[in-house]
């Protein structure tokens, strides 16, 4: 097993309210990013979340990652479970496609994000 590091940036988050309720709401997002570090490259990813009545909101989300890792260029995709509390995102997720490696299908990650729309994220490869 190997490790996968670096960070990616927001380039851009257009979210929608879906609908609102007594304790909290349900939004829409369409993100952009930007990868550096063992995985670089740009996606598109949509977050569909639940936000409780204190801010705080769960989310899940799939994302297209047309990316390069190691040399080989390809694309991923990416399924996200995660939450976001006293303004910190953090995510566990899973590569479910990969046009790069079909050692990367299944491998697991995680971000937390920090400041100004960036994060740290780790991919572990089995």
């Amino acid at each position: 097993m190997h490790t996968l590091t670096g960070q990616f940036q927001i380039k851009d988050w257009q979210e929608t309210t879906q609908s609102e309720y007594k304790v909290g709401k349900r939004s829409l997002a369409n993100v952009k990013l930007d990868y550096t570090g063992h995985v670089t490259g740009s996606s598109e990813l949509q977050y569909l979340l639940s936000y409780q009545a204190d801010g705080s909101a769960d989310f899940v989300g799939f994302e297209s990652l047309q990316a390069s890792v190691n040399g080989t260029s390809g694309s991923l995709i990416i399924r996200h479970i995660g939450r976001f509390v006293a303004g910190v995102a953090s995510s566990q997720f899973e590569v479910i496609q990969s046009t790069i490696t079909d050692k990367l299908i299944g491998s697991k990650g995680h971000f937390t994000s920090g400041e100004n729309g960036q994060a740290e994220y780790t991919i572990e490869v089995s």
